[in-house]
C-alpha cells in the first residue's frame, strides 16, 4: 500500500524554493556570519545508526540537516549510535530538548515506539530502510515514518546496471554488509532487462570481483567510489544515496560515475522542519511515506559522462509502475 505525500503548507513550499541557496551551504555546521536567517529557538537532532556520514539514508539525512541549519535558523545536534546505546541515547536527546528528533535506520525499530510514546511533547520522525509495520501499528500522533522501499530502489538499480553492462557482469559491493532486499531487486531488475533484450547478466555479490565485472552497484557503503585491487580496472557505477557527481572529492573519478538511485530521505527531513517550524506536523498513519519511484520517493540522477541507452529512462518508468501495481 502506497501513502501518498500528505505534508502539504506554505512553508514547505518555501523550502523547496531554498533548496538552491541551501544546498551551496550545506557543508557549514553554523549559520554565516552575513547570513540574513534569524537564528531561531529550535533544535533538530539527528541519531544514526552508525557514521551519519555514511552514503545512503544517513548522508542524505545529515545533508539536509545542514540545510535546515543555515536556511531556518536552527540549531542541530548529530549522534551516531547502535541499538544498545540508542534508549539511552534518545533519553539525553529528549532532556536537551530537542523539538525534533530524526531516528536514522532500521535497527532502531523495536525500541522507537516505547520511546515515542512516553516523550509525547517531542515530535519524531523515523527513516528506514527495513519494515515500518509494528511501528505505522502503534498509530502514534507524534511520529512520522519514511520508509524507503529498498527492494524496488534495487530493481531499478539492476535494471539500469544491467542497460550499462557491455560484459553482462555486475558486482554488488559492500561485503557481508550487502541489504539482501535490494540484492533481490537488482537480481530481478536485471532479469527483467535480460528478458527484453534476450540476454544473460550474471551478479557478484561476495566481493570477489573478476576482471570482467564492468558495473559496480552499492547500497549503504562507507565510500561512494569502492577502492583496492578488485576495483583497479575501469569500471561504471550505479550507485545509492545522494549523489556525489559535483563533490570535489570525486574530481578524478567523475567518469566511473553512471547514475545514483536517490532515496528523498533528506528533503523529506527538511519538509518535516520547515513544517514543525510552522506548529503543523502531522504524525501518525497520515505523517507515513514509502519511498517508491512514482510518488517521488525514490529519483534517479542525470547520467553524466556515461550516457544511459536510448529509452533506458522510459523503461525504468514503466518497471516501476507494474512493480507497484503488483503490490495493490
Amino acid at each position: 500500500m502506497f501513502v501518498p505525500e500528505n505534508l502539504k503548507s506554505r512553508t514547505v513550499t518555501a523550502a523547496a524554493a531554498l533548496f538552491a541557496l541551501a544546498g551551496m551551504l550545506s557543508g557549514c555546521s553554523t549559520l554565516p556570519t552575513d547570513s540574513p536567517i534569524e537564528p531561531v529557538d529550535y533544535r533538530a537532532c539527528l541519531v544514526t545508526d552508525g557514521d551519519a556520514n555514511r552514503i545512503g539514508i544517513n548522508d542524505s539525512s545529515l545533508y539536509s540537516l545542514n540545510q535546515a541549519v543555515v536556511t531556518f535558523g536552527i540549531q542541530k545536534t548529530v549522534v551516531a549510535t547502535n541499538p544498545s546505546k540508542f534508549e539511552a541515547t534518545m533519553d539525553r536527546l529528549v532532556k536537551a530538548k530537542c523539538n525534533l528528533i530524526s531516528v536514522v535506520g532500521s535497527r532502531f525499530a523495536e525500541s522507537l515506539a516505547g520511546v515515542v510514546s512516553a516523550n509525547p511533547q517531542t515530535h519524531f520522525l523515523f527513516i528506514t530502510d527495513g519494515s515500518d509495520q509494528k511501528i505505522l501499528a502503534a498509530d502514534l500522533e507524534n511520529l512520522a515514518v519514511y520508509r524507503i522501499d529498498v527492494y524496488q530502489a534495487g530493481l531499478l538499480a539492476g535494471h539500469l546496471a544491467a542497460s550499462l553492462s557491455e560484459n553482462r557482469e555486475l558486482g554488488v559491493v559492500c561485503g557481508n554488509s550487502v541489504n539482501l532486499r535490494y540484492l533481490a531487486g537488482v537480481r530481478a531488475g536485471a532479469a527483467a532487462f535480460d528478458t527484453q533484450n534476450v540476454l544473460t547478466t550474471r551478479i557478484t555479490s561476495d566481493g570477489n570481483l573478476n576482471g570482467l565485472t564492468d558495473v559496480i552497484l552499492n547500497y549503504g557503503c562507507r565510500d561512494q567510489i569502492p577502492t583496492g585491487d578488485a576495483y583497479a580496472s575501469g569500471f561504471k557505477l550505479v550507485g545509492f544515496g545522494r549523489d556525489l557527481y559535483f563533490d570535489s572529492a570525486f574530481e578524478n573519478q567523475k567518469a566511473l560515475i553512471a547514475a545514483t538511485v536517490i532515496p528523498q530521505a533528506g528533503p523529506r527531513l527538511l519538509e518535516l522542519i520547515a513544517a514543525d517550524l510552522e506548529s503543523e506536523f502531522i504524525g501518525g498513519p497520515l505523517g507515513s511515506t514509502v519511498a517508491s519511484f512514482s510518488n517521488g520517493g525514490l529519483a534517479i540522477s542525470q547520467e553524466h559522462e556515461v550516457a544511459f541507452p536510448a529509452g533506458e529512462l522510459e523503461a525504468l518508468k514503466d518497471l516501476a509502475t507494474q512493480y507497484e501495481i503488483s503490490l495493490k
